[in-house]
């Protein structure tokens, strides 16, 4: 008799019981993709139904469009994985035979992207394909790389994997299928929040800070961009000059991002080094003189080492802003940089101001901290 992976008597963290669910399937067309996260174990029956055969688990019609098959899972509770189950149950002739997996920690509800009513024959529509793309979860972190799977026969049905993500928290997957075809179960162990230490729930918490360098603070000062609580004003925020350096008409790309050179930036010192999870960026109150777009770079920098050696990674590619928000990203979404950081650089474009710049992360208790003066 095959060992199972220790793993597997963690909890399963996207078990419909434990309150995962279903945001978002391309297609449901053979069978809904909420079976995915039922506890029991798959079942066979002889049935048929107006669109196929009945299977337990999730099977997409074949696919004859461009692109492949995925769902976003939200997980019941902020978890750390340790490994999942694949187990392609009965599905022998229509098993899908590739599928990786990605997961991201997501801050702000990501509810009501799709009407899900469990409904075999359906589809996505454009409108739950445009809701879909604003996650864009494409991006989000590959837990799993494209892997092959086999067919739902007894002795090759149940595919193991073991995790190696250490202590990152997840709060939402995505199960990617290629190009198309059925999977019973998606069995996904880990460790919820109640049982989470809590040094993990500190990325609840945004992290304080002060400023240690900045390009301009014409009108206002950039160790603003850490103090908690709400703006007050523009007059609690950081807002640079006008550039003098900008064109004499502006022009747009193709992705509506400003063609310019100049940037404006601001190096924050962390309270302590974390592995970012999360970013906000508020702008509220600015509403004629918000930047077109932020970037932000991060790094680890040893007590007494010169900043201006440190090597910085992108956790937030260029982004546009919206003026006047709480967070005014046009996605939230950030870089997974697998290192913890102690130093951001919020990088705006062209001019212009933001009055807050909220960080979420895990904390790092392996690394002497370094806490910026009170």
């Amino acid at each position: 008799m095959k060992m199972l992976p220790d793993f597997v008597e963690g909890v399963q963290v996207n078990s419909e019981e434990n309150g995962g669910t279903i945001l978002f399937a391309t297609d449901d067309f053979f069978a809904v993709a909420e079976n995915l996260l039922k506890s029991e174990e798959p079942v066979w029956k002889e049935d048929y139904t107006e669109f196929g055969k009945w299977m337990d688990g999730w099977e997409t019609r074949r696919k004859r469009i461009a692109g492949h098959d995925w769902a976003v899972i939200a997980l019941g509770k902020p978890s750390i994985l340790s490994g999942i189950c694949v187990d392609t149950a009965f599905f022998t002739g229509n098993y899908a035979p590739r599928f990786s997996l990605q997961g991201a920690c997501l801050f702000q509800t990501a509810k009501g992207i799709q009407n899900r009513r469990n409904k075999m024959g359906s589809a996505a529509t454009a409108e739950d394909l445009e809701k879909a793309s604003e996650l864009q979860s494409e991006n989000w972190e590959t837990i799993m790389p494209m892997t092959s799977l086999k067919s739902g026969n007894l002795n090759t049905r149940k595919h193991f994997f073991e995790l190696d993500t250490g202590d990152r928290v997840y709060t939402h997957l995505r199960l990617n299928i290629f190009p198309d075809g059925g999977v019973a179960r998606l069995r996904v162990y880990g460790e919820n929040s109640k049982s989470l230490p809590n040094n993990r729930l500190h990325m609840m918490q945004p992290l304080r800070g002060k400023c240690v360098d900045f390009s301009n603070a014409h009108f206002g000062h950039p160790d603003t961009l850490l103090v908690p609580g709400p703006p007050k004003g523009m007059h609690d925020a950081w807002e640079t000059a006008r550039r003098l350096d900008r064109p004499p008409e502006i022009q747009v790309d193709d992705s509506g991002f400003m063609q310019i050179n100049g940037e404006e930036w601001a190096t924050l010192l962390l309270e302590k080094a974390v592995y970012v999870h999360y970013i906000e960026v508020d702008t509220r109150f600015f509403k004629g003189n918000c930047p077109d777009n932020v970037k932000i770079e991060g790094t680890y920098v040893e007590p007494g080492q010169d900043l201006k050696s440190a090597s910085w990674d992108i956790i937030l590619s260029r982004t546009k802003l919206m003026p006047n928000q709480s967070n005014g990203l046009n996605h939230p979404f950030i870089e997974f940089i697998n290192r913890p950081i102690n130093h951001v650089k919020v990088i705006i474009a062209p001019d212009g101001g933001i009055a807050r710049v909220r960080i979420y992360g895990s904390e790092c208790d392996s690394l002497k901290q370094h806490k910026p003066d009170d």
